[in-house]
């Protein structure tokens, strides 16, 4: 059934009819393309992370990343930085939303990212360590269809009980041509809106991908850009990159 109820939303949708879908069917649909059957198996590319301060100073910091896409269960995803060289041999790998490790090559030791500090900043930048982690959103949000337009569907997510997941609600600009999200207002515990994420998304083969992601802080007035480059899908990445292993070595 789910199946079936995905097959006939992206045949509307490539047919350019408008379909009166409900909010859960768009997100199942969105975490299609995210990581499920219509996601690429595995991504390696370049990332380009600026940040910038509310003055406008900026730091750049190159990375290496490498994604691995377990079919509608948790992604793995490995991060190295590569420049300046403050941060080179830095780490960090998420293998599931409780199994996130940082690697601090200054000290030869791996950390583990404890549940209450996924809310830190990731290594100084707009984006927390929670942002970072795993794609999925049903696991832990209720989705409701709140308006349509011609080129969107927006969404708005709200927590399930139980849900261990800082943003209390999210509100969700999804493009129908697509099917990705290119737009999230992100509101804390208060309801008070904290962060505003903002998606460029480009088809590389077969596949709709994110390759560029703007994370703004509205109360600090600073944002940071994750921008990937030199992208490369389905190149067979194995198991043992996804490792502490390779998480320390140079």
């Amino acid at each position: 059934m789910r199946n079936r109820t995905l097959a006939v939303l992206s045949f509307a949708i490539m047919l350019g009819f408008s379909l009166a879908a409900d909010g859960p069917s768009i997100l199942r649909a969105v975490e299609e393309r995210l990581i499920g059957n219509l996601a690429p198996k595995d991504i390696h590319a370049t990332m380009v992370m600026t940040i910038v301060d509310r003055h406008g100073n900026k730091k750049v910091r190159e990375i290496e990343t490498w994604e691995k896409n377990n079919m509608d269960k948790e992604d793995w995803r490995l991060m190295k930085f590569r420049k300046p060289a403050d941060v080179k041999g830095i780490g960090f790998l998420v293998l599931s939303e409780g199994q996130m490790y940082l690697y601090l090559p200054e000290f030869h030791r791996i950390r583990r990212i404890a549940s209450h500090n996924k809310k830190e900043p990731f290594m100084g930048s707009d984006f927390s360590y929670e942002d970072m982690g795993t794609s999925g959103f049903s696991k832990f949000y209720d989705a409701k269809l709140i308006q349509e337009t011609e080129q969107e569907y927006i969404l708005e997510l709200r927590r399930k009980p139980g849900a261990k997941k800082p943003y209390s609600k999210i509100k969700m600009w999804v493009s129908k041509k697509s099917m990705l999200p290119v737009k999230m207002e992100l509101y804390d515990n208060s309801g008070q809106l904290v962060k505003i994420s903002e998606q460029t998304v480009k088809k590389i083969g077969k596949y709709w991908i994110p390759v560029k992601i703007k994370m703004t802080s509205v109360k600090k007035g600073s944002y940071t850009v994750l921008e990937m480059k030199n992208i490369e899908v389905d190149s067979g990445l194995g198991r043992r990159i996804f490792t502490k292993r390779f998480l320390k070595r140079r």
